[in-house]
């Protein structure tokens, strides 16, 4: 079966056949000939049709019966049918070609032209169909690899964080082991070395632990759910209690309500978020504000600071996976806001930054909201 979509003419008579193709031969598509009702269907057991020029008055089956046939398999019933006649022009005719699904009814004798451009039309619109088709399936199947490889890649990432935690411990308590050991003895050029080696032992722990997060977030499937916005802001912010206390930050939030999501992975949204604008303080004490904003269909919430800001070409690079803010002393791993990122894309919503006007920062994210 030729991957060229073919007209196909069907008709009793083979004098009406060649007068066919010698006016559909200019359009460049194959013609493929049936001389009766029962050929046509035949040949559409195989072949990729585009449009059916159909002669009413054949003997055995008629035009109106091979169409109902036509129309009545799955894989041919959308093929636009033109029917052909040199019977009356009377509307109940013309009503009873439309009944049996064709999309024109031409009478003879035929005006090339005219039935050309019909036919060039209906053969447009099943070429366009099929690239759509064709587009649409390469798209699910680019989504299933991508889908595929990001499964893997979380996958990796998960086992390779988790290998490398246990080689960690060893190394930071074997260090511990060497300090006690050798006590006094240690110089201080020998001491700083130790102290630096657990620092940094120190920081890629703090990595493997953000990678695991990274790739928690991104695994399986989540079930959105109604979820209590203050409640689960009361647990993140009490799982900040110290870093809160410590930086006598002052902590203010209005009434959040409910949105859909996933309770945990929101938690650690508003723990990152939060410790984003405690830890990112400018002179004076960190302040912090949470409010919300209901709008159809979804909920956005705001955590604004008065923290050091950020520079105005940085505001999206900041979301990307190990991207920090040059010039900032402040520890971290460059992934908190890659994992705020992809929690909230995964429950259907965004999130942004946007510079405040006076001094901070106040990252947005939207979530769905329940239905009314």
């Amino acid at each position: 079966m030729s991957n060229d979509p073919a007209l196909l003419l069907v008709d009793d008579r083979p004098e009406n056949l060649l007068a066919l193709e010698a006016v559909l031969e200019p359009l460049g598509h194959r013609l493929v000939q049936a001389g009766s009702g029962e050929d046509a269907l035949r040949h559409l057991l195989t072949d990729d049709v585009a449009v059916i020029v159909l002669d009413v008055q054949m003997p055995g089956l008629d035009g109106f019966e091979t169409a109902a046939a036509i129309k009545g398999r799955v894989r041919t019933r959308d093929i636009p049918i033109i029917f052909l006649t040199a019977l009356s022009r009377e509307p109940e005719h013309r009503l009873h070609g439309y009944a049996t699904g064709a999309v024109d009814y031409i009478f003879k004798p035929v005006e090339p032209d005219l039935l050309r451009a019909k036919v060039a039309v209906f053969l447009e619109l099943h070429l366009s169909a099929r690239r759509l088709k064709e587009q649409g399936e390469l798209l699910a199947w680019r989504t299933a690899e991508l889908e595929r490889s990001n499964a893997d890649l979380e996958q990796f990432s998960y086992i390779a964080s988790h290998d490398l935690q246990e080689p960690l411990r060893v190394i930071t308590g074997y260090l511990e082991l060497l300090a006690d050991e050798v006590g006094d003895g240690l110089s201080e050029q020998a001491r700083s070395w130790i102290e630096r080696a657990n620092r940094s032992a120190g920081r890629m722990a703090a990595l493997v632990s953000d990678l695991l997060v990274y790739a928690a977030a991104g695994a399986g499937t989540i079930e959105p759910e109604a979820v209590d916005l203050d409640e689960v802001l009361a647990a993140a912010l009490a799982d900040l209690a110290t870093l809160v206390r410590e930086s006598d930050a002052s902590i203010g939030a209005e009434q959040l309500g409910v949105a859909l999501g996933a309770p945990i992975e929101l938690r650690r949204v508003f723990q990152n978020l939060v410790a984003n604008a405690v830890k990112y303080h400018g002179e004076g004490p960190p302040v912090v504000r949470i409010t919300a904003e209901r709008s159809p269909g979804w909920v956005a919430i705001c955590v604004a600071d008065n923290g050091v800001g950020v520079p105005e070409g940085d505001l999206r690079r900041v979301f990307g996976m190990f991207e920090r803010v040059e010039g900032q002393p402040y520890p971290g791993t460059g992934l908190g806001l890659t994992v705020c990122r992809r929690i909230i894309e995964r429950a259907g919503g965004h999130i942004w930054m946007d510079r405040n006007p006076t001094r901070g920062v106040t990252v947005t994210f939207t979530l769905p909201a329940l239905a009314t």
